[in-house]
This record gives C-alpha cells, structure tokens and sequence, in this order.
C-alpha cells in the first residue's frame, strides 16, 4: 500500500485494500485531501428517514471520481443505483409509515407512560430505525450484502410488519387503525398482507411488482 508516501494517493500510490480514508478523505487523481468526511456523501443515513444531502449531486459526483480511481465507470455507477435505489425503499416502505405510525401514536396521547422510552412501542420503532435500518442503508453504501439484507431489511420488514403494526393495533385507536389499513390498502408495496398469496406471486412473475419498484426509484432519482 505503500504507505511511506507522504501523498499516498489512491490509484498513483496504491491500488489495493483502501481504508475508510481512501473514499471518504484521501486524495485522488481528480480529488484534494479533505477533512470534510462529508464531502463526498450525497445521502444522511442517521435520522429515522434518510435525506439527501445539500448539494448531493455535486457531493457524489466527488464520490464518483474515487471510485472510478480503481473501478469502471459501470461498475461505480452499478453501485449508486443499487443503493440509492435500497435507500429509496426503506424511506418508502418502512420508515416514513413507520414514522407516520409513531407521530399518530404520541398525537393521539395513546403512551402509558410519558417518559422517553419506556412504552414499547418505543423500543419497536428505535430498533427498525435506528439499529436494523442503519445497517441496512450502511450495509448498502459499503457494498455489504449480508448487512443490507440478512442483517437489515430483512430485520426491518420483521419489525414493521410483525412488531410494530401489532403494537400499534393494540391502542384500537380509530386514526391509527385507519391509517395502517389505508396503507395495506392503496399502497402496492403493502397489498400483499390483504390479497391472496397466489395474486402476489403473479404480480411478481409478470414483473408488475418490479416496475412498481423502478417507477419509485425513477420518481426520487
């Protein structure tokens, strides 16, 4: 890695095993040195729901010029569209109607106990977010699939679907059952808890389900 080289710039110096400091802050052949380590991030992964970032485009395009350092050009472009595309459905699918959920819930004055934490539902919604979702959108951005998907959405969908949609029934308040059942209702990525599983897998053979995908990724590119 020849890290005796006071420059050490990636694809001049070295080519192999790069650091976190390779993407986030070294020097290129395009690219400065930065100690700005988001400089080159065009989304926040931190809050509940990711957000793009100020100026994101100019941001990844930063981002692009490391990657393509030791990658081609498709391979790096592979990259962003599958994981903006893995960002995209879990803020679609689980954390802006998990969040909705929530916000209803505390509205409502539905929580036992009014301190931070100590109603259940709490916990639900802190895990999907905070521990499963993050791996899931981290594991995306570092190229990890086991943490995207067996350690991520795979965990979050568990949760939404099978801890957090029950939690929230229990308060059989009519504005949070109204609101889940009009999301299992008119959103396509939720129909499938009321139609026959028979109809799903046709939905997704026919490829109907993938461009219902493609459509949402295509809408916040």
């Amino acid at each position: 890695m020849n890290l005796d080289s006071d420059k050490w710039v990636v694809g001049v110096d070295y080519y192999e095993a790069p650091t976190c400091a390779t993407c986030h802050m070294s020097a290129s052949k395009d690219r400065p040195v930065t100690h700005d380590v988001g400089d080159r991030l065009s989304w926040t992964l931190r809050p509940p729901v990711s957000k793009r970032k100020d100026n994101w485009k100019v941001k990844k395009e930063n981002m692009m010029t490391v990657c393509t350092t030791c990658h081609g050009k498709h391979f790096a472009e592979g990259h962003y569209y599958q994981f903006d595309a893995t960002v995209n459905l879990y803020n679609d699918k689980f954390a802006k109607p998990a969040t909705a959920i929530i916000k209803l819930v505390r509205s409502e004055n539905l929580l036992e106990n009014p301190a931070a934490f100590s109603n259940e539902i709490e916990w639900i919604y802190w895990e999907l977010w905070h521990h499963e979702g993050r791996r899931a959108r981290h594991g995306a951005a570092m190229m990890g699939p086991d943490y995207t998907w067996w350690h991520g959405i795979y965990d979050v969908a568990h949760t939404f679907y099978f801890k957090l949609l029950p939690e929230a029934r229990k308060f059989n308040n009519p504005k949070v059952n109204a609101y889940i059942d009009n999301m299992i209702k008119t959103d396509p990525m939720h129909q499938w808890l009321a139609e026959p599983t028979k109809d799903l897998k046709e939905k997704i053979r026919s490829g109907e389900m993938q461009k219902i995908y493609e459509n949402m990724y295509k809408s916040t590119k």
